[in-house]
């Protein structure tokens, strides 16, 4: 091996240093400027109230306003494609439900970017359970009255979803498989259009996140029959579970989560880490945050990628038995 020489060595010192210097410097003026957060789905949905709460006090741990930016389209996909061709410097951050995460490229083969690639995930920042919702006129209580209505009124039962190939509308076809129910989905450009549907009767299920639906259950408008999670929720504690109704298979809480384009420098995923853990110790934000429903957490990059891997595992091997459309997001 060739030796080298002093001037060399002094050469190489000098880039080293350099490097080193202008690395810390980034690590310490990150963030010098406002932050771009996409959001893929519409406004007024539950995602975009988890969402604009996350950034409230996300910006404050920061020290730089985080803006919300509504890209919806395509299940989520077209905001997800966009964010996936940003600039990797740490001011375009994508927020999101699992639809173009673990859901996209199983349900469809013509994706502009690629999930398990280009979505660098950062923080699971909020669970959230799901709820099976009615409007308050159809004579159903629980899941089983459902199932005996769908298949009383056959083609006259329709389910509402904020969009075809949306999380929600996936979990709707897997309880109308695993029910064997007789029911018509009717997809919507978000979650609040199909809402006014569902309070006026013209559709007559939904699956949604408490966010979405608590003020309209509370008021009296729609019904929650159920909720998919494991355990009845404190803020619901008449609403039973799917496996107290007699559906065991049927158990699914949802998520959301902050990503980075691929190539983000460590520095600024450890710093975004850094602040969204204490963003989610703030006790305004976590009263805030279980008000709605949801459970505020700060799960970090490594176990979050766990969490994806396992949730993609389920639904690549649920979707194909779910017999969807290829072209879903057209």
């Amino acid at each position: 091996m060739k030796k080298l020489s002093l001037v060399q060595w002094i050469k190489c010192a000098t880039i080293f240093l350099t490097c080193t210097v202008s690395f810390n410097l980034f690590a310490q003026a990150y963030p010098n400027r406002p932050i771009n957060m996409i959001l893929p789905f519409p406004t007024g949905g539950g995602t975009d109230v988890a969402a604009r709460l996350f950034a409230k006090y996300f910006s404050e741990e920061l020290g730089q306003n985080v803006v919300v930016e509504n890209r919806p389209g395509a299940g989520g996909n077209l905001g997800a494609g966009l964010f996936a061709k940003s600039h990797p410097d740490g001011y375009t951050l994508l927020f999101t439900a699992q639809s173009p995460v673990t859901i996209a490229d199983s349900v469809s083969k013509n994706l502009s970017f690629n999930p398990q690639v280009d979505l660098v995930p950062v923080v699971l920042t909020q669970l959230t359970p799901v709820l099976v919702v009615v409007p308050s006129d159809l004579p159903v209580k629980n899941l089983e009255d459902l199932v005996h209505q769908s298949h009383a009124l056959k083609a006259n039962l329709n389910f509402g979803s904020p969009g075809a190939g949306n999380e929600f509308h996936l979990v709707s076809e897997w309880l109308k498989k695993d029910l064997k129910m007789d029911i018509t989905h009717i997809p919507y450009k978000g979650s609040g259009p199909a809402l006014i549907d569902l309070i006026a009767g013209r559709i007559q299920m939904m699956v949604a996140s408490p966010a979405s639906v608590s003020q309209y259950i509370a008021d009296g408008r729609i019904r929650a029959i159920a909720t998919l999670s494991k355990d009845r929720l404190s803020g619901f504690p008449r609403v039973p579970t799917a496996i107290e109704s007699g559906f065991p298979n049927i158990v699914y809480d949802a998520w959301f989560g902050l990503f980075v384009p691929l190539n983000t420098p460590p520095v600024v995923i450890t710093r975004l880490e850094k602040a969204a853990e204490a963003t989610s110790q703030h006790l305004g934000y976590r009263n805030q945050v279980l008000a709605l429903g949801m459970i505020p957490v700060a799960m970090g990059a490594s176990e979050f990628k766990m969490t994806i891997k396992k949730n993609r595992e389920v639904w690549s091997n649920l979707i194909p038995a779910l017999k969807l459309s290829e072209d879903i997001y057209k």
